[in-house]
């Protein structure tokens, strides 16, 4: 089984009021059914803010292999950190027969976008504030893991290892707020998706049941996190796909709502942030990222940088040997510091 993009909201689909398209965001439907509801880990657990002790697999002779893919928005939107730390910040289990993987900086579909051409530029921000992330017709992470997930079932071949964040890696909202570069125009989100216990009423429990108490009751919070981030503002943890071992920008997972709906995070968007191509631009522009220049040198440093990149990516079981050479040919077609 490959779950995409949940983070540790549940879709209750057979119950009332059941409505599979709506879900939990920052400014929308933050006590809906569809919602993070405990259990949130696959391993059964004790929920210490609601005291539900459950889990999503529980009968280990016909439990399925299970990869959950998530992308950066999920840890924003969809609470994707109780995946691996429970409300009071403290580690959960995970099942051997549970693979974790995050997609670093990635929007709710992913990143994608350097497979056939490197990103040079943002996506039009719509209702966004800053620039998004450009797709591609295909995303490599998955391609790659749709093998390993072959392997794993059909010859025993272990997937790779989980690539998630972990408690030391997890930072509060403040933290990541206090270590976000100085880049102009662009100021780190101040919110992020919340979540309280919700309380339907007796008869509604860890599988569903009768919501007999609409709007719900708050219980207690949780304390939800983010992946750290380095001097560019790109994540830390993760999968790091070519678009952040080779960075050609800031790949974010949030993006935040024009005025007048600012500062809400604004839906499933993500935002691209270039870097400025010299040194002096970006002196000039008090921008403290370093520049393309100053990274890559030159063209030739920049498609050197991607070959590496995709070896280790390849040797990691990220990426499979065609989508490798497809990154290589992009880079060296692109106009990076031509």
């Amino acid at each position: 089984m490959t779950i995409y993009t949940a983070g540790a909201n549940r879709l209750f689909a057979n119950v009332q009021f059941a409505h599979p398209t709506f879900y939990s965001r920052q400014d929308a439907n933050q006590d809906y059914t569809s919602n993070a509801y405990p259990p949130f880990t696959f391993a059964v657990t004790t929920d210490p803010i609601s005291g539900i002790t459950d889990g999503l697999l529980k009968r280990p002779p016909i439990d399925p292999l299970v990869m959950q893919i998530d992308g950066g928005l999920e840890m924003w939107q969809w609470k994707a950190s109780l995946n691996v730390a429970d409300g009071l910040r403290r580690p959960v289990p995970v099942p051997d027969n549970v693979r974790l993987y995050l997609l670093e900086g990635s929007t709710h579909v992913g990143i994608g976008q350097g497979v056939l051409s490197p990103q040079l530029d943002a996506g039009p921000p719509g209702v966004c504030q800053y620039g998004t992330q450009r797709g591609a017709p295909f995303n490599a992470t998955h391609r790659a893991l749709v093998v390993a997930m072959d392997q794993w079932a059909d010859q025993g071949i272990p997937a790779p290892k989980s690539n998630y964040p972990r408690l030391g890696t997890l930072v509060t909202l403040a933290e990541y707020r206090a270590s976000f570069p100085t880049i102009p125009g662009v100021q780190p989100t101040s919110v992020l998706n919340e979540l309280s216990f919700l309380d339907f009423g007796p008869n509604f429990d860890s599988t569903g049941g009768l919501e007999e108490v609409l709007p719900p009751g708050k219980g207690g919070s949780y304390q939800v996190f983010e992946t750290r981030i380095d001097k560019d503002g790109n994540t830390v943890e993760g999968v790091g796909q070519m678009e952040v071992r080779v960075p050609l920008g800031t790949n974010l997972g949030w993006n935040v709502r024009m005025t007048p709906r600012a500062p809400d995070l604004c839906g499933l968007s993500g935002a691209y942030i270039p870097f400025a191509t010299t040194r002096a631009e970006r002196l000039e522009n008090g921008d403290s990222r370093m520049s393309l220049e100053e990274r890559y040198k030159n063209h030739a440093g920049f498609v050197k940088a991607v070959e590496e990149a995709a070896k280790h990516l390849v040797k990691e079981g990220f990426l499979l040997e065609e989508d490798a050479g497809a990154y290589v040919q992009a880079a060296e077609a692109s106009d990076v510091l031509q």
